[in-house]
């Protein structure tokens, strides 16, 4: 783990990236003592979406189709 202050990680941007996707951690001190954690990680590509893809996956009883107690009431 290495610390950097804001200054030097604009100056030295590649060589914190590097740094953190080589497996450190790095971390950026502003002035007012705030600390931001840069790690690397991978985002695992998205498929294309599939259509139909939740098929049977969600339930829909008749009870949904019933009014709600609530508005009652207002349906007479």
């Amino acid at each position: 783990m290495k610390t950097f202050t804001v200054e030097e990680a604009k100056q030295n941007l590649d060589a914190v990236l590097e740094y953190a996707e080589n497996g450190g951690t790095a971390i950026i001190i502003d002035e007012d003592e705030k600390a931001y954690q840069l790690v690397a990680t991978i985002v695992p590509k998205k498929g294309p979406r599939r259509p139909g893809s939740a098929k049977g996956k969600i339930i829909i009883t008749d009870e949904f189709y019933e009014p709600l107690p609530e508005l009652k009431p207002y349906m007479e």
